[in-house]
């Protein structure tokens, strides 16, 4: 097998966030100046200054543009800017696959890569979705909408659904992905939500739409977060160990469209899914490395079914076999996979995907709050959604 181009020519050396704010909390300051102390704290965390950044990369129309970021921290000039289609999360990978193209080629010195979200500035719980305009700009609804799929919660439902009819998985094992965000919540003295919580509790959590409870479900938040980028060279003058991106991937399989979100009419193996399957192949053939070489995985957990078919799909577990693999414990903190150590989307906090980022680097840099003995290598996995969606593929040496 041909060398993985990218092969540890790139590397984060900067990471930060603001506060992990509830819905609507910090409305009055706004998605740009969220963006802007992210950064900072990244560049900080790097020991570089930001008028040293010459590269941006984000995802899912993230309002802080380049255009004023550039000029609000005095940068001497821009060579770079991406952004990676994708609602929510679906893109963090590929923004990471962008900002390490730009680096590892020398268009860019240092690429920051962000996402910044006020959940109360945007329409939310069905409203997007119901709004007639959007026919024009997102046809694809078109076919959906109609029937009274308008939120996320009724479109990852549908799915969640076809899963369980086709092998058996059950509710008590959606449970256990809540059940283990809270329990590695319990030790991140930031995460929104700590308390522990039982097969009990999620049972009788109300029905959002069914099979999805509200312990099933993502928080709402408002929070920033940043990722400095560099090449492997660089990387070693900055202020902490370099996490070298092995492999960065976006995409989906063929007809996926929109996924559960307004299909392409996608085969029913991809439809009980996370659409991610081509995405693992791109991933672990560039990076030169399979499931057995990860110690601690960060998988999108916007819903909790989505973690079990992200299982599936990166082939941590055989397909509709998911639901044992949890169930057996397996990525809980002494597991044989630990997953979302920082508590995730369910428990920490939901920024789309940039603190799961955060996290793998903690992990790798061996200073996280349920740090994982000897981790080597961690996987990111982008959010199930529309095309495409991604992943990242990280290790702490090159």
């Amino acid at each position: 097998m041909s060398e993985p181009w990218l092969s540890g020519r790139a590397a984060i050396v900067g990471i930060g966030n603001t506060a992990f704010g509830k819905r609507g909390e910090f409305a009055e300051r706004g998605t740009f100046a969220l963006a802007v102390e992210a950064i900072a704290k990244a560049c900080a965390d790097a020991g570089i200054s930001p008028q040293q950044v010459d590269g941006w990369a984000s995802y899912s129309d993230d309002a802080a543009t380049p255009a004023a970021l550039a000029p609000a921290f005095g940068c001497e000039r821009v060579r770079y800017a991406g952004m990676a289609w994708g609602g929510g999360g679906a893109g963090m990978g590929g923004a990471f696959l962008n900002a390490s193209m730009a680096v590892a080629t020398g268009q860019a010195d240092y690429v920051v890569v962000h996402r910044s979200i006020c959940q109360a500035g945007g329409s939310r719980f069905g409203q997007a979705l119901a709004r007639s305009d959007l026919s024009a700009s997102m046809p694809e609804i078109s076919f959906t909408a109609p029937f009274g799929q308008l939120s996320a919660a009724h479109m990852f439902a549908l799915a969640s659904r076809r899963h369980m009819h086709r092998f058996g998985t059950s509710e008590e094992q959606f449970a256990e992905v809540s059940i283990n965000a809270r329990l590695m919540a319990a030790n991140n003295p930031v995460a929104r939500f700590r308390d522990p919580i039982s097969v009990e509790d999620h049972h009788a959590s109300r029905m959002i739409a069914d099979p999805l409870r509200l312990l099933d479900c993502c928080m709402e938040s408002d929070v920033a977060g940043a990722v400095v980028v560099t090449s492997a060279e660089r990387a070693r003058d900055c202020a902490r160990d370099p996490v070298y991106i092995a492999a960065a991937a976006m995409g989906a399989p063929y007809r996926w469209a929109m996924g559960m979100m307004g299909g392409g009419n996608m085969s029913d193996d991809d439809f009980a899914s996370a659409g991610q399957r081509t995405v693992a192949e791109d991933l672990y053939r560039q990076s030169g490395l399979g499931p057995d070489d990860v110690d601690v995985a960060m998988i999108y957990d916007h819903f909790t079914p989505m973690v079990l078919m992200g299982l599936e799909d990166f082939g941590f577990c055989g397909k509709g076999e998911s639901g044992d693999f949890v169930q057996e414990g397996r990525i809980r903190l002494d597991g044989a996979l630990p997953v979302n150590t920082h508590g995730g989307n369910l428990a920490e906090v939901y920024a789309h995907g940039i603190t799961h980022v955060h996290e793998a680097v903690r992990q790798l840099r061996g200073c996280a709050n349920n740090q994982v003995e000897d981790a080597r290598v961690s996987l990111v996995v982008g959010g199930s959604g529309p095309t495409p969606t991604s992943a990242v593929m990280l290790r702490s040496e090159s």
